[in-house]
């Protein structure tokens, strides 16, 4: 299996007053060239998306058109968490038909033990968390 791994686009991020939307928008369409020239079987996409937990208008739009193109127009099947910039919560938001498109979302620590499969290959997808979820969820493992 041969796999795209990228992160930290952090869309909607400004140096000073200048809008770095056009550079963003630049260095995906050169991702989505370098997949097809790679031929990859998916692409994974390891957090930190937006540059902010609430991102405006402009770079929601962006990140949908971008995983529009990459999941529904380019057939690519998808493999995302979040990062510690972005809002599980918000982009959490459809994932119960993004399956449908093979594009796997993981924004929360107690999915992360139920691996993707994608050919002969296991993802296990696991989002940013604080070190407080991580015990809750070993309690409830070992049952103390």
């Amino acid at each position: 299996m041969k796999f795209l791994h990228t992160g930290d686009w952090h869309l909607g991020k400004k140096l000073g007053d200048f809008d770095l939307r056009q550079e963003q928008w630049d260095a995906f369409l050169k991702l989505v060239a370098i997949a097809k020239e790679e031929k990859v079987d998916a692409i994974v996409i390891a957090g930190d998306l937006y540059d902010s937990p609430r991102p405006n208008e402009d770079s929601v739009a962006l990140l949908n058109r971008m995983l529009v193109q990459l999941n529904l127009e380019e057939k690519y099947p998808l493999l995302m968490i979040n990062g510690n910039h972005d809002s599980a919560v918000r982009l959490n938001t459809g994932n119960q038909w993004y399956r449908l498109n093979h594009f796997y979302l993981n924004t929360r620590l107690e999915d992360a033990f139920d691996p993707v499969e994608i050919g002969d290959c296991q993802f296990f997808l696991v989002p940013y968390f604080k070190l407080a979820q991580a015990k809750i969820i070993l309690i409830k493992i070992i049952k103390i």
